[in-house]
């Protein structure tokens, strides 16, 4: 090596021969595609138990014969292997939710990655989803809760001129608190908004809800002290004042006759005070005794009581208002300001307060689950506090109300408390709780969709008169820099609409659909599988049922790396009285597959158990035969024959469908068909091991193309090691290292008798060396599995010697 030293030094140099390992390859994937209950629609889950078919694509059903694949499925897990299974899509899924606007639209989400690409947005027309299309879905509900309002206020006589969004107010003008050693004295007005009212928001007719706000000097007002909720605060006495304030009318608008909201306009308002006594001078008119101020504009006012006869003759009337601090309806009224500030109500007998979020119910209708039992009322989390935020938390509760999902009526499958309204809320520094990201990657039964408005946080008044406005209405989904989120209150979300593979609620989807979920399988890339399941037939005639065969085959040859598995058309054998006539349909139907190694086809159907439905079914064996190999695997090694008796026991079958006798499986096996039989003292087992290859060959056997796929990949993967190495003696040399001694391990396990590797000049000429190519060729002896035994007993007299007859038997 070079030095490339210019002073005395020492220089290390470190060399890697040891590039390239061959690691044991994992061949107990299957994989199977059909119309699940529930689940992701054309996605490849990973299920490794039948407990995980379960809960990811539901039970399975007596509908359109669904049960076929579902327990197809769950035969092939009972032999240890893992399964990939893809739910089919049809244009009639549909997912379960519940509209913005309606109580349900069209919608179809396929899984997590669909919903992210082409649902996550802000311009969807519903609330919440189903996780997957379907029926099962149907009866959930999802509720909703956040800081809507602090307080539940029952009002004698204010049942009517008040709507959700006016602002609640009350004076504390005069008022003290009394602290520990000092006595406070406060001003300005205790506020908050008007959330709901009556029984529209699950109120009596005579309550509000009010969301109380602690704004400090809010443009128009002002509030020096701030009340928090289940506070207790008493006040002195308030002192008595009276100013006395005459203002000239400038004009005058008739009679006015009203109970309330009475506004005289054309008033110069200058001076003019809330809470002010009214009294006239001059013209006509009636004043009812304790009117007084409730609201002041530009040039109106509002009073709270009748006046009649106003003047419109000479220079008008005269109002004068008498401010008295001590007026009782002045300082213990609750007033209600409208958001135009044209419409004020007071109220002053008989007023309650109640804890708002005490009294909500989760809104189920055959239970009944208070809020509070969940959790705690939310609030302010501290990331959005820390951040000048206010009002972001909500909990979030899915519940079986009728018990149609998990047979528990009013079961909580799922809630997620203390979630938050702002997209980069978070709970810690790597927890992420934006309450449509959070419920989209955590929750096994619903997506959030479009963020509910919600009414204001609070109010603004406008510098000058009586104009309130809501704030922060429409902001989930904001930043939590400096916002205040608005508020949704108690929500019941009912989830409609959900539809399975036909508008009745059928379970039969088209040939093609199918096809195309196995299609998803034809990249090895991206989903490595070492088995595909037929399942059921496929269709209604044979040639359908042929037709899905051919695709799975064809899949199969273009990977190169897995087998397909295949059973005969159900209508052909099963409840098929006449053996023969099964034998024929059998011949007839695989007959017409092509010729691959890379396909398996069996002959039966077993008779088992479905405890879901509490039913014998006939099921296919394909599941079965694919499970055998994989047994075989964990057991022994890919290599073996899975078939006879001591590796190919099928499981959970009772009888079979088709139990062909010796002369009818002369007829099948040569055939490429692998017949399935019961055998007394042996159960119910796989009965041959041909593959589907049409001509003779050491790969019409399934332990020798098992063989080649498994060193096929163990060594491939070796050899990825070798790439952008240089075509030299060392790497060849490694490569040839890396491989023998996996090979000659094959072979003491009984695997290939013998072998030969040869990666050298002989086969990397220059030429392969220039043109960036690198060969070896591996030579095996594959071991044969014993398909015949012929046995032969010879009898002899008593004086012959065995030698003499030994050669002639």
């Amino acid at each position: 090596m070079s030095l490339n030293l210019v002073s005395p030094g020492v220089k290390v140099r470190e060399v890697d021969l040891t590039i390239g390992r061959v690691d044991a390859a994992n061949d107990q994937v299957g994989a199977i595609a059909g119309p699940f209950v529930k689940g992701p629609v054309d996605v490849p889950i990973l299920i490794e138990t039948e407990q995980d078919l379960l809960a990811t694509f539901g039970k399975p059903v007596s509908t359109d014969a669904q049960y076929d694949y579902w327990m197809s499925a769950s035969s092939y897990l009972s032999y240890g292997g893992t399964l990939r299974v893809l739910r089919t899509d049809d244009s009639n899924l549909n997912n379960a939710n519940s509209g913005v606007s309606a109580d349900n639209i069209t919608l179809k989400i396929k899984g997590y990655e669909d919903y992210e690409n082409s649902h996550a947005g802000a311009a969807v027309t519903w609330s919440y989803a189903a996780k997957n299309p379907g029926r099962w879905a149907n009866k959930l509900k999802v509720c909703t809760i956040d800081a809507f309002a602090d307080q539940i206020i029952t009002i004698t006589g204010l049942s009517t001129h008040v709507v959700v969004g006016m602002g609640v107010t009350q004076s504390l003008a005069s008022k003290n608190k009394p602290g520990f050693g000092v006595t406070e004295s406060l001003d300005g007005f205790l506020r908050g908004i008007i959330t709901g009212v009556g029984t529209a928001s699950g109120l009596l007719e005579n309550q509000i809800s009010v969301n109380i706000t602690d704004s400090v000097n809010a443009a128009g007002v002002s509030t020096a002290q701030t009340y928090e909720e289940g506070g207790v605060y008493s006040f002195d006495a308030p002192v008595t004042t009276t100013v006395a304030t005459t203002v000239g009318v400038a004009t005058t608008a008739g009679t006015i006759d009203t109970a309330f909201d009475v506004s005289i306009s054309g008033i110069v308002t200058t001076g003019v005070g809330l809470g002010d006594v009214v009294t006239i001078t001059g013209g006509n008119s009636t004043v009812a005794a304790g009117t007084t101020v409730i609201g002041i504009g530009t040039d109106f006012i509002t009073v709270d009581r009748t006046i009649t006869g106003i003047s419109t003759a000479g220079d008008g009337a005269v109002f004068t208002f008498t401010r008295n601090s001590t007026t009782t309806e002045f300082l213990n009224t609750l007033r209600v300001v409208s958001t135009a500030g044209t419409s004020i109500q007071s109220a002053t007998s008989n007023t309650t307060v109640t804890d708002w979020y005490n009294m909500q119910t989760l809104g189920l209708e055959n239970s009944v689950v208070y809020w509070k039992t969940i959790a705690e009322k939310p609030g302010t989390s501290q990331y959005a506090s820390e951040r000048s935020s206010k009002n972001d938390e909500m909990h979030i509760v899915v519940v079986d109300d009728t018990g149609s999902v998990t047979g528990v009526a009013g079961n909580i499958v799922e809630k997620f408390t203390s979630l938050s309204k702002a997209s980069d809320g978070k709970r810690s520094p790597t927890e992420n709780v934006y309450y449509k990201s959070y419920v989209a990657t955590i929750s096994n039964y619903v997506y959030a969709g479009a963020p509910v408005t919600g009414v204001a946080g609070g109010l603004t008044q406008a510098a000058t008169g009586n104009t309130w406005t809501a704030s922060a209405t429409g902001n989930v989904g904001s930043e939590a820099q400096e916002t205040n989120f608005s508020v949704c209150g108690r929500k019941v979300y009912n989830l409609t609409g959900g539809e399975n593979y036909s508008a009745t609620g059928g379970f039969e989807p088209t040939l093609a659909n199918i096809i195309s979920s196995y299609g998803i399988l034809k990249n090895p890339a991206e989903y490595p599988i070492n088995f595909i399941l037929n399942g059921p037939s496929g269709g209604s005639t044979v040639q359908e049922s042929q037709a899905k065969a051919k695709e799975l085959i064809a899949i199969a040859n273009l990977r190169k790396d897995c087998i397909a598995c295949i059973s005969p058309h159900r209508a052909g054998i099963v409840n098929i009285a006449d053996s023969d006539a099964q034998t024929n349909n059998i011949i007839e139907f695989f007959n017409g597959l092509q010729s691959s190694s890379y396909a398996v086809f069996d002959s039966g159907y077993k008779y088992m158990y479905d405890r879901f439905n509490n039913e014998f079914r006939y099921i296919p064996c394909n599941g079965d035969v694919a499970g055998l190999m994989c047994r075989t695997s964990i057991n022994e090694f890919a290599w073996f024959s899975p078939a006879g008796a001591s590796r190919g026991t099928i499981n959970g079958a009772v009888k079979l469908a088709y139990n062909p006798s010796q002369a009818q499986r002369d007829l099948i096996y040569p055939k490429r068909v692998n017949p399935i039989i019961a055998s007394p003292g042996a159960g119910i087992i796989l009965f041959g091991d041909k593959t589907g290859l049409a001509f003779a060959s050491a790969f019409d056997r399934i332990n020798v193309r098992r063989l080649f796929l498994t060193i096929e990949d163990s060594i491939e993967r070796a050899a990825r090691a070798q790439l952008f190495e240089f075509n030299d003696v060392i790497t060849r040399s490694n490569f040839v290292n890396v491989v023998e001694p996996f090979l000659r391990d094959v072979k003491a396990k009984r695997g290939i008798t013998d072998f030969v590797v040869i990666c050298d000049e002989t086969n990397n000429t220059p030429d392969i060396v220039d043109s960036n190519q690198f060969r070896a060729d591996i030579f095996v002896k594959p071991a044969r599995s014993i398909n015949f035994i012929g046995l032969s007993f010879v009898a002899t007299r008593t004086g012959v010697s065995f030698e003499e007859v030994v050669g002639n038997v």
